[in-house]
């Protein structure tokens, strides 16, 4: 087993099950695994995960969060029966956090049951540890200052879901459709352009609408727009568009 992590056994504390590891932030600190954070919030485990990936850089590593894909310590969390291998090879990421670590994920969680049940496991768990010097003003100041930017962090986020594309992006789209249509109709100047230019463009942004989950390709979201170029760039025409646009087009050849 990993010499600074001990798995204790299992823990519950307010009817929450969880298992009792120490260590990896410092010894003798108390740590939760998010396999276990999931569990007691009711959350699936890969979602959580991420929700940490996606805002990865909240986290320090070694100080709020250690990930121990492909560890011994992995094995280790085998051996003791809280994951199987499988379990162990099909996540990405099997992370462990500190109190601190805890905290800023419940600040991207943004869930007032999920505090009251993180300031029980305070008092229980994450105290239940030597007495340790109280922090010096100045390391009071950098956790405060910590907290500010994550509140920050947190409302650009916000902002950058909510956001709609501006209307350069939007030309750039719909540049792009008509690109792809072109293409696929087999230029300006083939008699399927002339022919089905309007079918062509309204199936385009039909399936767009569709998979972008938009009403218009004008309210696509900011966050969404790499995604929405790759579906323009993708799109193919339906079957029977397509048959269409080669018999037209063959015809006149003829």
């Amino acid at each position: 087993m990993n010499e600074s992590i001990k798995i204790n056994g299992l823990k519950e504390i307010d009817g929450m099950k969880f298992h009792d590891i120490e260590g990896g932030f410092g010894k003798g600190k108390k740590a939760m695994l998010v396999k276990d954070i999931a569990s007691i919030h009711g959350r699936d485990t890969g979602r959580i995960n991420e929700a940490i990936n996606r805002n990865k850089k909240r986290f320090k590593n070694n100080v709020d969060i250690i990930d121990f894909k492909g560890s011994k310590f992995a094995i280790d969390l085998c051996e003791s029966g809280i994951y199987t291998r499988n379990s162990i090879n099909a996540s990405s990421n099997i992370y462990l956090l500190s109190e601190r670590g805890y905290a800023k994920l419940l600040k991207i969680l943004e869930d007032d049951v999920a505090w009251e049940q993180y300031e029980k496991l305070v008092d229980g768990y994450f105290n239940m540890r030597a007495e340790q010097p109280k922090l010096s003003k100045e390391l009071q100041a950098i956790f405060t200052l910590d907290e500010r930017t994550i509140e920050i962090d947190n409302r650009v986020s916000k902002l950058e879901n909510t956001m709609t594309i501006d209307y350069a992006q939007q030309e750039e789209l719909n540049s792009l459709a008509k690109r792809v249509v072109v293409q696929a109709l087999g230029g300006k100047d083939a008699p399927a352009y002339r022919e089905l230019n309007k079918k062509a463009f309204s199936q385009i942004w039909k399936d767009y609408k569709r998979v972008l989950q938009v009403n218009s390709y004008k309210n696509t979201s900011v966050k969404d727009l790499e995604f929405a170029r790759k579906v323009i760039i993708d799109w193919k025409p339906s079957r029977e568009l397509d048959l269409m646009v080669k018999g037209c087009n063959a015809q006149i050849r003829i």
